[in-house]
């Protein structure tokens, strides 16, 4: 019976064995870190276009000074990477600058992420 080389090839199957479990965690860790990434984004850009949403709000109310027209602003950066941009528009989906029966809408984007609002006002 001739016994050489069955060391080398038990060694061989458990190495490999091993490094094919390694990249499969390898793997599924990374996939599951770019997920997490992109709900961090997502919850950036709600918060982005709901800021954005409530800056018309208070310029309807007529504490901005001077009025903005046509009512619309953008912020890109938020300190967080994360911007909005928002505009008012009648019903027919001009933009205007009359806060009485108008849409307000507001969307947020951070990354590659994009969230938006629409509010009646």
């Amino acid at each position: 019976m001739n016994n050489q080389g069955i060391a080398l090839l038990i060694t061989m199957l458990l190495l490999g064995t091993i490094i094919s479990t390694a990249l499969g965690v390898t793997i599924l860790t990374t996939s599951q870190i770019s997920v997490t990434r992109l709900v961090d984004d997502s919850i950036s850009a709600v918060f982005a276009a709901d800021s954005g949403a409530e800056k018309m709000f208070y310029a309807c109310s007529g504490k901005i000074s001077p009025y903005p027209s046509p009512a619309s602003f953008t912020n890109t950066d938020m300190g967080n990477g994360a911007g909005y941009t928002v505009f008012m528009a009648d019903a027919g989906g001009t933009e205007t600058d009359d806060c009485s029966d108008s849409i307000i809408k507001s969307t947020g984007s951070r990354g590659s992420v994009q969230r938006s609002f629409q509010a009646s006002y």
